[in-house]
């Protein structure tokens, strides 16, 4: 489920080929995905949802969808940082949901869908990694940022690059956007130079 900028014709028949018996089908709307379901014999056996598609899901919706037990789930992720957020959300952990990018190699892509139709579950390990941090349990100060979202938050102010700020912490570049992520968050900043202005306020 989702654009056909993302689920074009030509992936959606490479799939089709490589799955052989399975049918490949593209729904651009999750209501089409729910009538197809209500109406159909049989469900799906597996659903792959592309980020903006998952993004935009009522409760209701997610409801249905963690609801059809016998439908292996996917997410094709396009931010590391929402695929993060998905993998940490425990309904969807307790899911089994594969999440993978969305921006991969034709054939490492097939690889991948190849396993989620055959009962495996794939987790892109750079998540899984950035996932580790739990940044719930660390100390926070007044502003609800903890200490490490302080150092990041500096270097962001200083103009420092991810790059550049993850080679003086010693952190990965993964790590640091997942820093970041979650300072946006806290101090309600769309992007790094609104995050960068909330910082230089409370900090001067």
């Amino acid at each position: 489920m989702g654009s056909q900028f993302n689920f074009s014709g030509s992936l959606i028949a490479a799939t089709s080929q490589e799955l052989g018996q399975i049918t490949s089908t593209v729904m651009h709307s999750f209501q089409d995905f729910r009538k197809a379901v209500d109406e159909a014999e049989s469900r799906p056996a597996i659903a792959i949802l592309d980020e903006p598609m998952m993004r935009g899901l009522a409760e209701a919706d997610l409801e249905f969808l963690f609801g059809l037990g016998d439908v292996t789930l996917g997410l094709a992720f396009c931010n590391e940082c929402y695929a993060v957020d998905c993998y940490l959300d425990d309904r969807i952990r307790l899911r089994a949901t594969s999440i993978f990018p969305l921006n991969v190699r034709l054939d490492i892509w097939l690889s991948i869908v190849k396993l989620v139709a055959h009962g495996g579950n794939y987790i892109c390990p750079e998540v899984i990694a950035a996932g580790r941090i739990a940044p719930a349990t660390e100390s926070v100060d007044d502003c609800g940022l903890t200490p490490r979202q302080h150092d990041v938050l500096r270097l962001v102010a200083d103009g420092q690059s991810n790059k550049r700020i993850a080679a003086v912490l010693g952190l990965s570049i993964h790590t640091v956007k997942l820093h970041l992520h979650n300072a946006n968050l806290r101090l309600g900043a769309r992007n790094r130079t609104e995050a960068a202005m909330h910082y230089r306020a409370m900090c001067p």
